[in-house]
């Protein structure tokens, strides 16, 4: 379900409308900047919902969506740009477990106008293999892309057009560890978040 809560002046939850039943198990949710729509991300399989958001905070219609969308294996995060001109969906893949293969990682951009998502560019070096991402955040002033590469304890920074896409090839690589050749057993990139002020970024190892 999607569930809206008010928040008191004293910080107290207290649900907001009826919840919304959505297709499947979601993994990651949030707004639009313009505070117009709910974004859902599912991860198995991947997917999307666009839910209207009334006047009064509670959400309304689901927006249709075209069946053609190119998606990525097992959604973690959905996220709009600063300028509301796409949205950025990050594709973990998973990593190979017995004698079942690497499931390739992938980065999606979508053009998004009125609720509705078109597909923009899909960013999956080396077809995905080797490549892990979990969380993304944006730089406040600057048209940069922070992104959290779980699978392979890296961070990578893309550079953001005008129209909302990402140029393909990143500006900067940087390993997570400290000692990248000791990152097993298992050593994984976690959230992500820019500072406001834009001098530092945080990301968490989650083992």
């Amino acid at each position: 379900y999607l569930t809206v809560f008010l928040i008191a002046p004293s910080g107290e939850l207290s649900p907001h409308g009826d919840p919304i039943r959505l297709k499947r198990r979601p993994v990651h949710t949030s707004v639009d900047h313009a505070g117009e729509h709910v974004l859902v991300a599912y991860n198995f399989p991947s997917g999307i919902s666009v839910c209207k958001i009334k006047g009064d905070g509670s959400i309304g219609d689901e927006v249709p969506q075209p069946d053609n969308l190119e998606t990525g294996i097992y959604f973690h995060q959905i996220r709009a740009t600063p300028s509301d001109k796409s949205i950025l969906i990050v594709a973990r893949g998973n990593n190979p477990e017995g004698t079942k293969p690497e499931d390739p990682g992938s980065l999606h951009v979508y053009g998004f106008k009125n609720g509705v998502l078109s597909s923009m560019r899909k960013i999956a070096p080396n077809g995905g293999y080797g490549f892990g991402p979990r969380h993304l955040d944006f730089h406040p002033s600057q048209p940069w892309v922070y992104l959290s590469v779980e699978r392979q304890s890296q961070l990578i920074v893309y550079k953001m057009t005008p129209e909302g896409d990402l140029a393909p090839e990143p500006l900067f690589t940087k390993t997570t560890l400290a000692e990248p050749a000791h990152r097993f057993p298992i050593q994984g990139a976690g959230p992500i978040h820019v500072h406001p002020n834009g001098r530092f970024v945080y990301l968490g190892n989650r083992s």
